[in-house]
This record gives C-alpha cells, sequence and structure tokens, in this order.
C-alpha cells in the first residue's frame, strides 16, 4: 500500500471514529464519512468494503493498542498486579479522549450485534485488552491454584474499575468537588482494591 493510501486510510479512521462516537452507527453514512475525510465514496469501500468494517477495525485498533501497550509494560517491568493497574490506570488518563470516544462507540446499539472487538484468540478468552497479563500477574502472586473462573472473575473485577474510575475522572470528578477523587485517592483505591482481590483469591 502506497503513503498515499495510508493517508488516506488513516484519514478515513480519523474522521470515522468521531463521527460514529457523536452520532452512532446508524446515525453515520458512508457519505458523510467520505465528505468529512475529503475523500470519495469508493475510498472508503476501497479501504473497508462496507460500514460495519470499517466500525469494527477503529474498535479492534484500539483494543490492540491497549493489549500491546499492557504487556510491553508487563515484559519490560516484571511488575506486581497493582502496579499494572495503576500502569493502565496512567495510560488510560494519557489517552482519555480515545477512551471516551471508544466507549462511546461501543455503547452504539444500532450495529449488527455480531461485530465485536476481538484481539487475538489468547486476549479473547479474558475478555478485556491485557487480559492475559493481568490473569498472569494474578496467578503469579496467589498460586497456580486458582481456578480460571476466579481468574475471569478477578480480571473483569479489576479492569472494570479502572476503566470506569478513569472514565468519571475526566467527565464527573474533574467538574465536581467530590471527596477522594484526587489522582492520589484513584490510585490508592485501585492499590486497595487489588489487595481485597488478591486476600478473595488466596482465601
Amino acid at each position: 500500500m502506497t503513503d498515499q493510501n495510508n493517508d488516506t486510510k488513516h484519514k478515513i479512521l480519523e474522521v470515522a471514529r468521531v463521527l460514529f462516537a457523536n452520532q452512532g452507527f446508524e446515525g453515520t453514512s458512508v457519505r458523510e464519512i467520505a465528505k468529512e475525510a475529503d475523500v470519495n465514496i469508493a475510498s472508503v469501500n476501497y479501504h473497508f468494503t462496507n460500514k460495519e468494517n470499517l466500525f469494527s477495525e477503529i474498535l479492534n485498533a484500539s483494543y490492540l493498542e491497549c493489549s500491546q501497550e499492557i504487556k510491553a509494560f508487563y515484559d519490560k517491568e516484571n511488575p506486581k498486579l497493582e502496579d499494572i493497574l495503576v500502569h493502565i490506570f496512567n495510560y488510560f488518563t494519557l489517552k482519555s479522549h480515545d477512551l471516551i470516544t471508544f466507549f462511546k462507540m461501543m455503547m452504539s446499539t444500532q450495529h449488527n450485534n455480531k461485530m465485536v472487538c476481538q484481539g487475538p484468540r489468547s486476549e479473547e478468552r479474558m475478555g478485556p485488552p491485557g487480559g492475559t497479563v493481568i490473569a498472569a500477574a494474578i496467578e503469579k502472586e496467589v498460586g497456580s491454584a486458582v481456578s480460571e473462573m476466579d481468574k475471569h472473575w478477578a480480571v473483569n473485577c479489576l479492569f472494570s474499575h479502572v476503566i470506569h474510575i478513569s472514565i468519571m475522572s475526566k467527565c464527573w470528578f474533574k467538574n465536581n468537588d467530590l471527596p477522594y477523587t484526587t489522582e492520589e485517592d484513584i490510585i490508592r483505591n485501585i492499590r486497595r482494591l487489588c489487595r481485597v482481590v488478591l486476600n478473595d483469591l488466596k482465601n
């Protein structure tokens, strides 16, 4: 693929990501995407075939980027579980606009419900991006006897909290004078929840 084709594809992805987030899947047309990206409709069809594929590619790209970031941190630092979760929170804080856009897209209920965001097969087993890394860290701290069901519960419990608190810290907490919502408070509570979950698994 030429540089020009790459530039065109990137431009379409960036424009479509914003339009899908703001207007939903059904409310965004290929014609509108092409107009905002200043390309012809044939270019959108050439790169993505249809709107469904374009929508899925945006979600998949976000999933994989997050997954690769978590794995790179784990491979380089060999961190404890709570440090992984804090790193994820810091990553989401840095990428807060992209995170919010991603979730606005995920909340679009009008697209084909068979279009799911999928990463590598190993990641799908644990659900969220970086799920296998979080599961490995859990097993390292509580032992290999922990059941697959308990690991799955722990991964989703911890990841769900971190992603929720990351979004809230950018959308709600910063505009309201609420107690215990500073970044230091949030990180302290992430570490605390991690210890609670690990203690539950050990017992």
